[in-house]
């Protein structure tokens, strides 16, 4: 049923992660899938040759080939560069999952709190925008 599962990944809350990371193997498992796990990082000019979309993804290509050991699953990954800085995410990983033709979303949340309440969630506007499945893990 599924054959590309997308699962956003902040590299710097991963340990966040693993029941969302655990559902996606599962699930790549059951439907012979491929997971693909998406960075997204703010396209800002610097003055290095090394931007920060090619160090993200050297930690996203190590991040991917942990998982694909972890949970012998296959795997691949995509860095998506968003050149507007704003609060939510949300458009890009949508956008990731378009490009990449995944059929579905597995994304991890947390507990809404106040901000929540103000501005919207990344994982309630995917949930609310998004034109494949989305499953939310909390």
């Amino acid at each position: 049923m599924y054959s590309r599962i997308l699962v956003p990944v902040d590299l710097d809350h991963a340990d966040k992660l693993d029941k969302a990371l655990e559902l996606a193997a599962k699930t790549a498992k059951e439907h012979d899938a491929t997971v693909i796990y998406v960075g997204v990082v703010d396209a800002v000019p610097t003055t290095s040759k090394r931007t920060e979309g090619s160090k993200t993804r050297a930690l996203l290509d190590e991040f991917a080939a942990e998982q694909a050991h972890k949970y012998a699953i296959k795997v691949a990954d995509h860095v998506e560069l968003r050149g507007d800085f704003h609060l939510n995410i949300g458009a890009e990983v949508i956008e990731s999952a378009k490009k990449t033709d995944s059929d579905l979303i597995i994304m991890a949340s947390h507990v809404p709190g106040l901000k929540e309440h103000i501005f919207a969630s990344n994982a309630g506007y995917v949930a609310s925008h998004a034109p494949m499945s989305v499953y939310v893990v909390r």
